[in-house]
């Protein structure tokens, strides 16, 4: 039984990782995508252009031709059309001598080039634009929503933003008026709560156009790990979905949210702090990087350093700033010689040039003996060798 259960987990988790779709990364100047769970090559880099997967298709350019493939580099639909859009349930807005449609995901064209306008389908509806107004058409090539709107944004959570004389309100899937046109400006529903914009003020209502944040402050975030940055007089707080303002606005700038946690300026001082304003990383430092790995990298008197999030000990390394991280590495200047670190403040590539530039696309512009070429994160040359 054990054995039988156990090949069952382990199909799982192949069946899980399966279905992950490859995720674009760059390559110098081509692009390719790779597999999320190992980072190995899923479709090799040699796409001019290339957009993330959705619905198991991404458009790539190659050569001025432009492709629909699929998640093994499969072509499945060559593009006849002017633009397209990437797929959404199971749709792609296409242009046509200025007109949009749509097509399905073997290249059909299931709704007629009629519209001036068009956007993604989401639950259902996509926004379309006739003769300067706006409205919803469903997958049928119907128009369910007449098209009587100034502006008109994508549904979310069963709601869609829509302008009707001068001001946003939210309109339901059968265009029935939930919460009244009131609103300079309105974002979308996530998680029951959106942005909202009242002479020229931002607050954030519930899904039945109640005020959970009062529109008092000048700019407000879409909500990020539970909270919103929250401005107002130039200084920056945190406020969670309840309205509540859990990080008083005693910050001159708070970064956005990553895993739970916000970079944060005072002056000229960065550190970093939780969704719930606990600081993790003291504001001490004239530069500080994004989190990896239960630690930072950041900057005290022109050298790179590394802060242990659990203790907050700082360790200083003897590498004068050069530049700030550029995917991962960092251009240092050492004993006449320019190299890179890595996040863990290990130099990752010897000090050995002459000149080096940001890392870019995993590729990198050298100079060594008056002469320019171009490296990979392990130091390696790939172009202009000889």
């Amino acid at each position: 039984m054990k054995k039988i259960f156990s090949i069952l987990v382990l199909l799982a988790l192949q069946t899980a990782t399966m279905a992950q779709a490859p995720v674009l990364y760059k390559w110098g100047d081509k692009y390719g995508y790779k597999v999320p769970a190992t980072g190995a090559i899923a479709i090799a880099p040699v796409y001019d252009k290339a957009f993330p997967f959705s619905d198991d298709r991404a458009l790539v350019q190659k050569e001025k031709l432009s492709y629909f493939i699929d998640s093994k580099g499969g072509i499945k639909i060559k593009l006849k059309y002017d633009s397209a859009y990437s797929f959404s349930e199971g749709y792609s807005a296409v242009l046509l001598a200025g007109k949009w449609g749509f097509i399905d995901k073997l290249g059909t064209l299931k709704v007629p080039l009629q519209y001036d306008k068009a956007g993604s389908f989401k639950e259902g509806m996509a926004v379309v634009a006739v003769k300067g107004k706006y409205g919803f058409v469903n997958t049928a090539g119907k128009l369910v929503i007449p098209a009587i709107y100034e502006q008109a944004f994508e549904f979310s959570e069963g709601l869609a933003a829509v302008k009707s004389a001068g001001k946003f309100g939210y309109i339901n899937a059968q265009g029935k008026w939930i919460i009244p046109s009131s609103f300079d400006k309105a974002s979308n529903f996530y998680q029951q709560r959106a942005v909202v914009v009242q002479n020229q003020q931002y607050g954030v209502i519930d899904e039945k156009g109640k005020p959970i944040i009062a529109p008092v402050y000048d700019w407000i975030s879409a909500f990020q790990d539970g909270v919103a940055r929250i401005q107002k007089n130039n200084k920056w707080g945190l406020a969670d979905k309840d309205g509540k303002v859990v990080v008083l606005l005693t910050y001159d700038w708070v970064g956005d949210l990553t895993a739970g946690k916000a970079k944060v300026r005072n002056g000229g001082s960065y550190g970093l702090i939780d969704n719930k304003g606990t600081v993790l990383v003291p504001l001490e430092y004239q530069w500080i990087e994004e989190p990896e790995n239960g630690q930072c990298m950041v900057v005290k008197k022109g050298y790179w350093g590394k802060v242990n999030l659990s203790d907050q000990q700082f360790t200083t390394l003897n590498y004068a700033v050069n530049r700030t991280f550029s995917e991962g590495y960092a251009v240092v200047f050492h004993q006449g010689k320019y190299g890179y670190i890595d996040k863990d403040g290990k130099n990752s590539i010897s000090f050995q040039f002459d000149y080096a530039y940001d890392f870019s696309g995993g590729w990198a512009e050298v100079m060594l003996d008056g002469k320019a070429f171009v490296i990979d994160t392990k130091g390696t040359c790939v172009k202009y060798c000889k």
